[in-house]
Parts: structure tokens; sequence; C-alpha cells
């Protein structure tokens, strides 16, 4: 009996095992491929973001900074370039709003009156001391854009700006085009790519820029603290793969994809967590089984054996007195 029981166990063992391989391999291929699915949805909603912005920035230099500075330098009239404001954002639906500010900061025209009921100032935004200090170039960042008291439900906007110039070189003030990252994943990026996934929008800084879904009230919230955004700011940046959620802590198979050059990473994520969980349940049932039938193999093949030699000896004994 002891050697019935022992290679009955030892055939439960070998099914635990061969059942805890075929799910691990069943769970690898299932991380893989939805490691590649969100991969391809982050790229290609990281290059429309980038596109969006390439394609703002080329409006204002050819067209709104130009006639910006006609209007602020050469004294040229507010309507006419109202009328270049009006057919940019008519051209490109993503810019919401057009903004110049002076140099002091002081707000000097807006499209959107909210902008001048808030007293919106530009005095303390990274791109007006980028200019302030120098800056040439295009300066491309995400902020809140309210005026001094920022409410809770303010939205987060990408700001893509340039220098406006005096005639002698000097700086004459900064045109802002405001572009919404919701427009973006809402009206410029095709909804399937996303389908049953959570896309997130962050400043590589760690600050929720825009969500796909659900979370909205968390937009504008800072994340830097998370492991993940430590990482990347150390110089790590993890494509795809098991990776934690900022905003539950647990595992999810994600992908984040820098923005081009662009300060922005997007981040498209499946809700694995639970099924990660339960994976590592069975996982740890089906070693835990395979384990106990091991030992009991152990257990039953050692009483065999010294019922056996015992039985030996009682045998040998009985001979010796006959």
């Amino acid at each position: 009996m002891p050697f019935v029981a022992a290679s009955l166990l030892m055939v439960a063992a070998i099914v635990a095992g061969w059942e805890g391989m075929t799910l691990w391999k069943s769970h690898a291929d299932g991380v893989d491929s939805w490691s590649l699915e969100v991969h391809h949805a982050a790229v290609e909603i990281a290059d429309t973001l980038s596109l969006s912005v390439r394609t703002t920035d080329e409006e204002l230099m050819a067209h709104l900074a130009p006639a910006a500075e006609d209007m602020l330098v050469r004294r040229g009239g507010v309507d006419d370039f109202s009328r270049h404001v009006a057919r940019s954002t008519e051209h490109l639906k993503q810019i919401a709003f057009i903004a110049l500010f002076g140099t002091a900061g002081d707000l000097l025209f807006a499209t959107d009156p909210l902008l001048k009921r808030q007293h919106v100032t530009a005095r303390d935004r990274d791109f007006l001391r980028y200019f302030v200090d120098g800056g040439q170039g295009r300066h491309v960042t995400a902020s809140l854009l309210s005026g001094p008291a920022i409410l809770p439900s303010s939205p987060m906007w990408i700001l893509v700006t340039r220098r406006l110039s005096q005639a002698n070189g000097d700086l004459a003030g900064v045109i802002v085009a405001g572009i919404a990252p919701s427009y973006i994943l809402q009206a410029l990026v095709d909804p399937s790519l996303y389908l049953d996934k959570d896309v997130r929008i962050f400043l590589d800084s760690g600050r929720l820029l825009a969500v796909g879904q659900d979370d909205a009230d968390r937009i504008g919230e800072n994340f830097g603290e998370h492991s993940l955004f430590r990482d990347i700011a150390a110089g790590h940046l993890p494509q795809w793969g098991v990776l934690p959620d900022p905003f539950e802590d647990s595992p999810e198979i994600a992908a984040l994809q820098r923005a081009d050059d662009l300060p922005f990473l997007v981040s498209v994520t499946t809700d694995s967590g639970p099924e990660l969980e339960d994976w590592w349940y069975r996982i740890a049932f089906l070693l835990g089984y395979a384990g106990v039938s091991i030992v009991g193999v152990a257990i039953f093949l050692l009483k065999g054996l010294w019922t056996h030699d015992d039985t030996d000896w009682n045998q040998s004994q009985d001979a010796g007195k006959d």
C-alpha cells in the first residue's frame, strides 16, 4: 500500500508540475502579446501628440508670430491679427486658444475670454523665464493656465510658445498656443487603439496631464515621487512590460513612450492587476500541491521501505528459529 500511495502521489505531482508549466507559458505569452499591443498604442498616441505640437509650432512660426510682432512692434491692427488667429484655429482644430504676453508677464491678448477674466499672468511661468534668459527656439511645456487662484477644476494645457522680437532683436513678448491633451485623445487618435485600455499623458516629471477615460479628477496630480518616475528621472525609461501602476501601486501590463524630444510621456495600460494576482495564486497553489505530493511520496516510500525491511527481518528471524 505505501508504494501504491507513493505512485499515486507522484502522478499528482507530475500533473501539478505540468499544469504549472503550462500556466507559466500561457501567462508569459499573454504578457508578451498585451505588452506589444499597449506598446503599439503608446507609440501611435505619442506620434500623434508630437505631430500636433509640430504643426502648431509651424503655424506659429509661419503666420501667427509674424502677425503678432506686426501688431505689437509695428503697431498693426488687432483686427488683422485676430483674422490670422481665426484662420489658424480653423485650420488646426487642436489649437484651443492663442495668447500674447509681454516681457513682464502681463496678458496682452487672448482668444479665450476666461483668461482675461482670471487675470492670467505669465510672470512665474517657465516659458517666460526661458525667453527672458535668452532662449531662442521653441519652448513646449504643460501647465495650468489660470489666475492667482488656481482652481482644482482648471484644465492642464500643452503650451507651445515662441518669442516675439523687437526690431533690434530684443524680447518683445511671447506668443502661446494652447492645446488640450484631451482633444488629442478624443479627436485625433483612433479610439480603437485604446479600447479596453487606460491612456494617460504625463509630464516626464510625473504630473498627470490627461486621461483617456476614468480618473479625470486626478489631472494635475504629481506622481513624481513614485518609483516609476524616480527611475525615469535617473535616466531609465522602461518601454513596456509589467510595471508598477502610479495610481494603485500594483503591477500592470503597461507601455511608456516619450513623445519625441518633448517633455511628455504617453502611458497605455491594461487592467492586469487582478489577472497577475490570480496567476500568482494559482502558481502558488500548484507549486504547493506539487511540493506536498513530493513530500508525501518520500514519506510513503520511506514507510514502504521500512515496512519491507521489517518484514524481511522478521522472515529471517522465523527462518532461523526453524
